[in-house]
């Protein structure tokens, strides 16, 4: 009876998961979402590890900088036409684009046509500056 139970809890998770999540994919710095073109990664070649996620009709949408102090690594994330100000900050792991680009997404503030203010604002908050606050801190 209770292998009964774990298949059918198995299958029902594989079922709603499938069906609710969205297919996002990056190959050659393409981003599709369910097979449609959502964007295109552009790396900066002027700043190692920085890139910028652009909307399908090539405007610079958010700005990725990598930083390295210290031990740390990870992003600042800015507005691509605002370099001054800090949206927030993300730490450097494998796969960051598709981690990224998954996460604004689901957010809600990547969509079809740009960036959603709103819900950029709010992200940007949740998000915080915590490298930041320990680099200003002394603590490395």
């Amino acid at each position: 009876m209770n292998s009964i139970k774990i298949t059918l809890s198995i299958f029902l998770f594989t079922l709603v998961t499938t069906a609710y999540g969205q297919n996002i994919k990056i190959k050659k710095d393409v981003i599709t979402i369910d097979d449609q073109l959502f964007g295109i990664i552009e790396d900066d070649k002027s700043v190692r590890g920085s890139f910028y996620i652009n909307g399908t009709n090539e405007n610079n949408l958010l700005y990725f900088k990598w930083v390295v102090y210290g031990s740390l690594n990870y992003y600042e994330i800015y507005e691509a036409n605002n370099l001054d100000n800090i949206l927030f900050e993300e730490n450097a792991v494998m796969g960051f684009k598709k981690y990224m680009v998954k996460r604004l997404f689901n957010a809600g503030v990547l969509t079809p046509s740009g960036i959603d203010e709103d819900k950029l604002s709010d992200f940007s908050k949740k998000m915080g500056k915590e490298f930041t606050r320990i680099r200003e801190n002394g603590k490395n």
